[in-house]
């Protein structure tokens, strides 16, 4: 399973003068992770779209913290520091493939090269904790392919890990792959008006597709053409997507 990305580089600690990439504060993803818990189908489409627009709004000089502290002590770039000098216990941090994961209010940090420039990345679950969800079957080539990325959901779904693992895989489409993810739906419902109906068994046209999907079983994502189908079910589908989001980030193989 192949997945380009731009940048395999990762750059630890990073360089003083070099300004961090970052879509939005860890405090404003729990907000967001707190609205999700509680959308119906159509709020989660619409989900979609306000990440992408907090992403633009990113790159346009939307003024993010340089620094997140711990206890209003220790930032994020000090326990790097003092990770990759082993100073931290494996509950606080680690270095996983060279790249150094840190622990800070519940969320794990890491931070990549990206065009010359520090990409901070939080996700709920480090490296270590997603190694046994497997990845199946060969992607097409074709998924890399143009600027955009269907998120397809079930509109029936009310749950709010489901919603969870959305939202994490839709900040991080547009920051590890440069791609806008579309959201559509995996069948048809009053959620989906002017939506795209589309999934891994229901594609004719080839599109690059990601869909979400509850299981009752083992957490694992599929290669299907030009489809990567993430199922799990409770924190194990958000667990699922942190596998694929760090093959995308080439934290992981």
């Amino acid at each position: 399973m192949t997945i380009a990305r731009k940048s395999k580089e990762p750059i630890l600690p990073p360089a003083e003068n070099t300004p961090p990439l970052e879509i939005e504060t860890a405090i404003s993803k729990e907000k967001i992770e707190e609205e999700v818990s509680q959308s119906d189908g159509r709020n989660i489409l619409i989900l979609v779209g306000v990440i992408v627009g907090l992403f633009l709004l990113s790159l346009g000089g939307f003024t993010v913290y340089n620094q997140l502290t711990a206890a209003g002590v220790v930032s994020v770039d000090d326990l790097h520091t003092q990770n990759l000098q082993g100073e931290l216990n494996q509950e606080e941090g680690y270095v996983y493939n060279g790249f150094s994961f840190v622990k800070v209010d519940g969320l794990w940090w890491t931070e990549l090269n990206k065009f010359g420039t520090r990409l901070k990345i939080p996700l709920h679950f480090g490296p270590q904790e997603v190694e046994s969800i497997p990845l199946q079957g060969n992607l097409d080539p074709a998924f890399n392919e143009g600027g955009k990325v269907f998120i397809a959901i079930d509109p029936k779904v009310r749950d709010k890990y489901y919603s969870l693992a959305l939202s994490e895989l839709s900040f991080n489409v547009v920051k590890g792959m440069d791609r806008l993810p579309v959201g559509s739906c995996t069948e048809n419902d009053w959620a989906c008006d002017n939506r795209t109906i589309i999934s891994c068994q229901n594609n004719t046209q080839n599109q690059p597709v990601v869909e979400l999907a509850l299981s009752e079983g083992s957490a694992k994502i599929e290669a299907i053409g030009t489809c990567l189908k993430v199922t799990g079910n409770g924190y194990d589908i958000v667990k699922a997507v942190d596998r694929l989001l760090y093959k995308w980030y080439g934290v992981m193989g």
